[in-house]
């Protein structure tokens, strides 16, 4: 992680569901780690964040808790998210949280107004006056090299951890918005379930994600290794009949049937944001196509698949996993309506 700044610092957080990433104006993005964070249940004192953390999914005893804060692109737990600032920022900062002069929070476009407000009080608790919430499909645009602040419309699709988000930008901010909870997390519970099913293994989160990560595809030719064969992964965990440690090997295109069924459900929400969208952005996007960003823009084959659908060109981000921390450097920028900054 390096040293510690020191000074008086706008800092950017990206709140996402499976990755918690921070970033400070002048030092870059200086905290990228999964969402996970564990406290000892006695003390309610954190034991650990971030890769620590999540090295302890299903792996712990009763004393110890292991938590996601946003499940579902839902905030579960404001009080964690408190405490996985906190300790965070104590790790990044030499004085913590007293260093940061401006914090801005890329939040899900679904959470309630109270979980807005939530959040908001939790700048101030933190003694940050100045803090400030926006939402991750705006930052996502701007993070993908788009220039949101003219009257032209653009299509983001952020396909994440617990959400997928459609967002419609235009002059500066969301037109229209829709957001299902169908993404990373989604996909994982299906190959745990098929597994589950058609192998008889019961098998964690992480490896199902691993798979997932290792074999994911929707169109085109299966992935290969560098030999030219049909990827596999094999899956260990405990078997339903005997109870005992198992593994199954499973395929390529086992993942690939899970992943199209379950793309199902992104494809008809985008045909609805399209059929939503105004005329005229409707016919921007025949020129400015649509860009898709976020941890699913990595499955192989998201391009064409959507392509197909939409018959309007597809961009992928560069940096899905980092696009919207991106853009948060240029929402730093921002005083209240007003945009100083050039892209």
């Amino acid at each position: 992680m390096g040293e510690k700044p020191n000074g008086n610092f706008n800092v950017g957080v990206d709140l996402g569901t499976s990755n918690l990433l921070i970033y400070v104006e002048g030092r870059g993005t200086i905290f990228n780690e999964p969402s996970f964070i564990a406290v000892d249940k006695a003390s309610s004192k954190v034991v650990s964040v971030g890769f620590e953390a999540a090295e302890l999914v299903g792996k712990v005893h009763d004393k110890v808790e292991v938590v996601k804060p946003l499940s579902g692109g839902v905030i579960s737990d404001v009080e964690m998210i408190r405490d996985i600032l906190i300790f965070t920022f104590d790790k990044l900062f030499v004085n913590s949280a007293e260093q940061i002069h401006k914090l801005l929070i890329c939040i899900p476009s679904d959470i309630t107004e109270t979980e807005k407000a939530a959040i908001l009080q939790l700048g101030k608790e933190l003694g940050i006056d100045d803090t400030r919430i926006d939402e991750e499909i705006k930052a996502a645009a701007i993070g993908c090299g788009v220039d949101i602040y003219t009257p032209s419309g653009h299509l983001v699709v952020d396909i994440g951890g617990g959400t997928t988000d459609f967002g419609v930008l235009s002059l500066g901010d969301v037109v229209l918005s829709k957001s299902i909870k169908v993404a990373g997390d989604y996909f994982d519970k299906k190959i745990i379930d098929y597994v589950k099913e058609v192998h008889k293994l019961e098998i964690g989160p992480q490896t199902a994600e691993r798979a997932k990560v290792a074999l994911a595809s929707l169109t085109g030719e299966l992935p290969k290794d560098e030999e030219g064969n049909t990827l596999t992964y094999s899956a260990m965990g405990r078997d339903l009949v005997s109870g005992l440690p198992s593994k199954v090997v499973l395929k390529a295109k086992e993942i690939r049937k899970l992943l199209v069924d379950s793309f199902e459900s992104i494809r008809a929400t985008l045909i609805a944001t399209l059929e939503a969208t105004p005329p005229e952005l409707a016919g921007d996007l025949v020129e400015n196509g649509i860009i898709v960003t976020g941890g699913g823009a990595q499955i192989k084959g998201v391009k064409e698949y959507l392509e197909e659908v939409t018959h309007v060109e597809v961009h992928v981000s560069q940096t899905p996993m980092t696009a919207v921390v991106e853009g948060t450097k240029k929402l730093l920028k921002m005083n209240k309506n007003h945009y100083f900054g050039e892209f």
